[in-house]
């Protein structure tokens, strides 16, 4: 796959350059750019200087679980019932699929957020993971 005359910094260009990366293995994010927490690929995005970060991490991580247990018990869905179970299993099969033919990173905020059919999807089939 690489050209015989490629020198190691060129390998590690290629392999390393478009998550951000660098060192042995793409071991270590580039400078100003941390580990996306969410990333399937662990790609590295810029850091921001906000003292928001963790409230908005906590928003994103708190309000859908709390909103799930709402209403489970508002109106009272048996977790354990058997279409339950099918409907965890579609929602962690098509979520899986949705990641491998079009990885997506839903809690990127350092960009614009992507608004397409299969974020939205992969955001409400994420719940059940």
């Amino acid at each position: 796959p690489f050209p015989p005359n490629m020198t190691a910094s060129e390998v590690n260009g290629y392999m390393c350059g478009e998550m951000n990366r660098t060192g042995r293995l793409c071991g270590r994010c580039k400078n100003g750019t941390g580990p996306s927490v969410f990333s399937p690929d662990l790609k590295c995005v810029r850091c921001l200087d906000s003292s928001y970060g963790w409230a908005v991490y906590l928003a994103a991580e708190f309000i859908p679980i709390t909103v799930f247990v709402l209403l489970v018990i508002l109106f009272r869905i048996r977790l354990c019932a058997d279409y339950m179970n099918a409907l965890v299993f579609f929602c962690n099969t098509v979520s899986a699929c949705l990641l491998y033919y079009r990885p997506v990173q839903i809690y990127d905020f350092s960009v614009i957020p992507d608004l397409s059919a299969v974020s939205i999807l992969l955001s409400i089939y994420n719940i059940f993971n």
